[in-house]
């Protein structure tokens, strides 16, 4: 865990929510182990209990974590309960507790007619793209692009994404929650720019996923691209009767 910024613009209670976030998401606490307690935290980082326990109750707020007698605050689930509900299921094959995420762009872009279409904006509006490729063990396993209208959150330019989680900043930030999301799967090859960036061969095999993402008022707020190595993933879906 690193050191919190006491001079920085973020409150001492959000940083210490985001290192607790970032090690449920990434699989430092599994499901079902306790987090630090409050104490621990007051000592790690140098806070006071009431910036430990806001960071506490934050996590289970959002569905992270919850109390047990005896035990402690024990980790319940790895996906806030915020977040968009996704039909299908990845299997991770090779993204382990090490895992990270490097940015590769990050800047204004003019919107497409194919992304103008899936934002409801106007073309050539412009746009925020953030490019990363997560790693797992050192090596690539997908490239994600995700795009959002400039105006709807302009302080994500001044934000380190390879550090900070996306999801929590819209959240904490501009309060966005997600409603639902539409996602088109399919399969590709990579060409040269995919190859570079996922260290593969060109034409090696992808799973690609174009995901909008729609706020509570109906409002699709974020497109995505994500390239998968194919290799790395498992395609489950679950269908109820």
């Amino acid at each position: 865990m690193t050191t919190l910024d006491f001079n920085g613009r973020e409150q001492l209670y959000y940083q210490v929510y985001d290192r607790l976030f970032q090690g449920i998401i990434n699989r430092n606490f599994a499901i079902g182990e306790c987090i630090p307690s409050e104490s621990e935290l007051m000592k790690t980082y140098q806070i006071s209990r009431s910036t430990a326990r806001k960071a506490m109750e934050m996590l289970a707020n959002d569905g992270f974590v919850k109390k047990q007698r005896g035990r402690g605050t024990v980790v319940i689930s790895t996906h806030p309960k915020h977040s968009p509900q996704r039909v299908v299921n990845y299997s991770r094959k090779s993204i382990h507790d090490n895992a990270e995420k490097r940015t590769v762009e990050f800047g204004i872009k003019p919107a497409s007619k194919i992304i103008a279409e899936r934002l409801k904006v106007e073309e050539n509006v412009d746009l925020i793209c953030l490019r990363r490729v997560r790693y797992g063990n050192g090596e690539p396993a997908y490239l994600e692009i995700n795009y959002f209208e400039k105006d709807y959150v302009p302080d994500m330019l001044t934000r380190d994404f390879s550090k900070e989680s996306l999801r929590v900043f819209l959240d904490k930030t501009y309060n966005i929650q997600w409603s639902y999301a539409r996602q088109e799967i399919f399969s590709m090859v990579a060409n040269e720019e995919i190859s570079q960036l996922l260290q593969v061969p060109l034409g090696f095999p992808l799973l690609h996923i174009k995901r909008v993402s729609f706020d509570t008022g109906n409002i699709p707020r974020e497109y995505v691209d994500t390239y998968y190595l194919a290799n790395k993933y498992n395609l489950e879906i679950e269908l109820r009767i």
